[in-house]
């Protein structure tokens, strides 16, 4: 049986692992891993959702995941008011409401058919697939995408779009799973290894940084810095300590509540003790696309 090509650098593909009924392959050329699904499978699974995926995003959402995002959106504004900003795979609009509270003009883009009912409860346009949306060039200040890079067939046409809809000296942001994480370098931890076609692309930082260097993407960028952080059991430990902390005590030195001050405690350790060695959960990526074309390509 013929095995897929890579998406990424199109290189011969030799059988990585199983994974559920699918099996994963390994470029030869690259080092990328994807499932060895087609395309079709893909789209099928992952642009057809409903209400199970809501109710999915109802029970593993926390506070933490605000407060994380509260940060994220701190970090790409910058303080700037009036930024327009495109969350790709918006869900149900929690980063997105962040960036409002940073007086940013937000849209998202989700496939689900009750993405549309988050964008007018909280004041944010939806717009079609990226793909399919017509955006004009250098549209956004900022475009997000957390956690929806894997789920894509064609990850070097979808980042394509994305760099054409990203202002000149805009900043994109990209979250994946990392497959280099430590627990999966081991294969002691297989349920970190969402079954394909759910997931298709599994993102070392190795590849993720070769797939900015793609022709038609490395031109259009200045600088890109690709690193991992993140533990997952960071939810755990919260609902462990925070049991024995009351809601309306106060910490001794602010008004802030010992709740809060733990959350982002909790949130800076979840940040940074996934990033030695490049063995944490997840893979990040921040890219400024060149101000001036075309530019030489920074890559750490």
């Amino acid at each position: 049986m013929t095995i897929k090509k890579c998406p990424i650098c199109n290189g011969p593909g030799e059988k990585e692992r199983q994974v559920g009924k699918y099996w994963l392959s390994k470029c030869h050329d690259c080092g990328f891993v994807y499932a060895d699904v087609s395309d079709e499978q893909i789209e099928q699974v992952n642009f057809n959702f409903g209400d199970s995926v809501k109710h999915h995003y109802c029970e593993v959402q926390s506070s933490i995941d605000a407060l994380w995002f509260e940060r994220i959106s701190s970090n790409l504004t910058q303080g700037k008011k009036g930024l327009k900003v495109l969350d790709i795979g918006c869900g149900n609009g929690l980063l997105l409401r962040q960036f409002q509270k940073r007086g940013c003009v937000c849209f998202g883009s989700d496939p689900s058919p009750w993405a549309q009912e988050y964008a007018q409860k909280y004041g944010y346009t939806l717009l079609p697939r990226i793909e399919e949306a017509g955006l004009a060039p250098n549209s956004f200040d900022i475009i997000t995408a957390t956690s929806t890079l894997e789920h894509v067939a064609r990850p070097i046409e979808h980042l394509k779009y994305i760099m054409a809809a990203v202002k000149e000296g805009g900043m994109i942001y990209l979250t994946v799973p990392n497959y280099g994480s430590l627990p999966i370098r081991l294969r002691l931890v297989k349920g970190r290894l969402v079954d394909p076609p759910g997931h298709c692309n599994y993102f070392t930082a190795k590849t993720l940084k070769n797939l900015f260097m793609q022709k038609g993407i490395k031109e259009y960028i200045s600088y890109t810095r690709v690193r991992s952080y993140g533990i997952p059991e960071i939810h755990a430990v919260y609902r462990l300590l925070s049991k024995k902390i009351p809601t309306s005590v106060k910490s001794s030195h602010d008004s802030m509540p010992k709740r809060i001050l733990l959350k982002r405690a909790l949130i800076n350790i979840y940040y940074w003790s996934g990033m030695p060695f490049g063995f944490g959960d997840k893979l990040e990526a921040w890219i400024v696309k060149n101000s001036a074309f075309p530019h030489q390509v920074f890559i750490a």
